[in-house]
Formats: C-alpha cells, sequence, structure tokens
C-alpha cells in the first residue's frame, strides 16, 4: 500500500479551492487560509511533491464543437483476450478514451458523435473482431456539468453540507454549437492541459496580445471551456476505490428529487444521465468495504430508485478524467488509453 501523505487542514483548504476553480490566485488561498502567499506556493508545491496533485486542466464541452452525442461502449471479451482485444481497439480513431472495466464489461470505450447515424456502423465493426462477443451503447444524455470535485472529501475538513448542488441544468446541444477560430482553438488546447498557464505566456506562445487572450479565455469559458480545476491521486487522499452504481429510477419525473438526494452522499463526484438500460450513472470515491457498504445502504433508501449496479474499481490516480481535449484539434479524436485497472498485458 503506498504511502498516505500528511494533509493538514490548510492543505485541505487550498486543495478544495483549486478543485473548484484551478486559476484561483494564491493570493486570494492566502487570503481564505490566512497565511502568507509564499506560504501557499510552497505547500502547492509540495502536494505537487507528493503526488497528491498531477495535473491542472480545463474540461472540454464536446457539445459545442459540434459533437451532440458521447457513448459509452460496454465492450465484454474474455479475460484471456483483454490484451489483443485493446490493442483492436486503441487503434479505432473513434474511440477518444479506453477506460479499463471491472464487472460486467471489460472494457468502455468512449465515443464522440456529431450525430447517431453511424453508431450501428460502429457498433458493427467492433463486434465484427472474433474475440469481442457484445457491445453494448449507453448514450449520455448530456456531457456538460457532469463531474462534481468540489463535492471529494478532503480530511481533515468534513463534508460541507453548504455547498450541496443541484441538479445539473439541462442544456440543448444546438444552442451549446459555437464557431471557434485557431487562436481559439490554441488557446482552449493550451489551458485544457495546463489550465493555470499564465495569459501572458499563452499570448507570447501564439503571437497575439494578452487582452486578447483574456478577452477570448473569457468567451471560450461559457462555451467551450467548462470546469477548470486540478487533477488528485485518489489513493493519495485515502480513497482506494471507486463505486461505480448504475441505476434505473421508477419515473424519470422524479430525477429533480432523486437528484436533491443522491448529492446527500459524501463523495459523489460524478453524475451522467443515461439513454439505454440504465437512465443514471454516479461515482462515489470510497475508502473501504465499510464505507462502500453506508453509500449503498445510503442510495437504496433514495426514493425512485427501483434497481442498482454497483462495480468497484481501484481509484483513479488522477482525477478528474480530462476525456475530450483532442476534439479541439482536429476532427479526428485520436485515441488514448485510460487505465481504470491495472491489466496484464
Amino acid at each position: 500500500m503506498q504511502r498516505r501523505p500528511k494533509i493538514d487542514e490548510t492543505d485541505a483548504k487550498i486543495l478544495k479551492m483549486l478543485l473548484k476553480e484551478s486559476r484561483t490566485s494564491f493570493t486570494d488561498i492566502a487570503k481564505e487560509c490566512k497565511i502568507s502567499v509564499g506560504a501557499v506556493r510552497m505547500r502547492y508545491k509540495q502536494l505537487w511533491k507528493e503526488g497528491v496533485v498531477n495535473g491542472e486542466v480545463t474540461l472540454v464541452n464536446p457539445h459545442s464543437l459540434g459533437y451532440r452525442h458521447i457513448i459509452d461502449l460496454g465492450i465484454t471479451t474474455s479475460a484471456e483476450n483483454e490484451g489483443e482485444v485493446a490493442k483492436f481497439l486503441e487503434g479505432k480513431p473513434y474511440i477518444s478514451a479506453l477506460v479499463c472495466h471491472m464487472g460486467k464489461y471489460n472494457f468502455f470505450g468512449k465515443v464522440a458523435l456529431r450525430d447517431l447515424n453511424g453508431l450501428g456502423e460502429i457498433l458493427e465493426d467492433l463486434e465484427a473482431h472474433p474475440n469481442i462477443n457484445h457491445v453494448e451503447a449507453l448514450i449520455w444524455s448530456e456531457a456538460v456539468n457532469v463531474e462534481f470535485p468540489q463535492n471529494l472529501v478532503i480530511k481533515p475538513l468534513k463534508n460541507d453540507a453548504s455547498t450541496t448542488n443541484k441538479r445539473p441544468p439541462q442544456v440543448t446541444n444546438d444552442e451549446m454549437h459555437v464557431q471557434i477560430d485557431e487562436i481559439d482553438r490554441k488557446i482552449a488546447s493550451i489551458v485544457s492541459g495546463k489550465s493555470r498557464t499564465p495569459f501572458r505566456r499563452i499570448a507570447e506562445q501564439i503571437g497575439v496580445s494578452t487582452k486578447n487572450v483574456i478577452q477570448r479565455y473569457k468567451r471560450l469559458r461559457e462555451t467551450v471551456l467548462t470546469l477548470s480545476t486540478i487533477t488528485v491521486d485518489l489513493n493519495k487522499l485515502g480513497y482506494n476505490a471507486l463505486a461505480s452504481i448504475y441505476l434505473n429510477v421508477s419515473n424519470r419525473s422524479m430525477m429533480h428529487e432523486i437528484y436533491a438526494q443522491l448529492f446527500q452522499v459524501p463523495n459523489l463526484i460524478v453524475v451522467i444521465r443515461l439513454i439505454g438500460p440504465y437512465d443514471l450513472y454516479i461515482c462515489v470515491a470510497v475508502e473501504d468495504f465499510e464505507d462502500l457498504f453506508q453509500v449503498s445502504e445510503q442510495i437504496r433508501r433514495i426514493s425512485g430508485i427501483e434497481k442498482t449496479e454497483i462495480i468497484v474499481t481501484p481509484a483513479l490516480p488522477a482525477w478528474p478524467l480530462n476525456l475530450f481535449p483532442s476534439l479541439l484539434k482536429s476532427e479526428v479524436i485520436q485515441p488514448k488509453y485510460w487505465l481504470g485497472k491495472t491489466k496484464d498485458r
């Protein structure tokens, strides 16, 4: 078991503020934590050194780039063929991210499509492989406002009920689609991989004024760029597993009430509405089996949920996942392999 770094209340506050908005200035953090700017900088550097923080990202809204549909392809194969199938899937340009899975599926292949006309061909293409048994499509109802890093409890801070989230706003794909030029793409690409990059440095890189970068960034944050956050190693925060929970509800008109109750669950960090065999996917970070049991019981008691399927996977070494930055660079999605768990290849 890896060593868990010692994090005090001040470190936890710094992490919480940067998870909510990674471009928060050290000056503002210092005021909130009642320490010097130099102390904030030193602590943040140490959190990087310890591996607690391992990235600074801005998540990309695929809808705004014309990708109306995000699909999780649940792919099943035999255990002895996983390595071969993984290599096959990695070579498919329409798969933007491949996540190793435990439970019902061996892999999840994430696909972004402008329309659903090509989904049938993709399913046929994958199932034509002799070692792929079946592919099941779970279509996301939306891909915006589905991550909630501010819900992550970072000890020694306690869960703050006052920050409980509400149901994410529904978005219309047609309203979200925007036109961006090459300068916009360059700015978005830079901050998607390094969200705290100073505007002055971005301006120098792409050859425009700092004022122009700031104006464009503000506009992009309203459409193309959503959550600006840091990525953290959940293991080093004491979370040894993720509970991936698929839910069916008795009546979709009750979604507002169901969301309100779900957000009472500590460490619920992802909620995605689905179209397909399930109505909702949620992800909860858990410390141990006792924690998992409590989460399971709390969800089971929620009015309106009639069926749950829980799959436990190891905690991710870098979360939140930055799934869609490749959409900024070209029309073709470049394959990327996300290790949700370690497999012998």
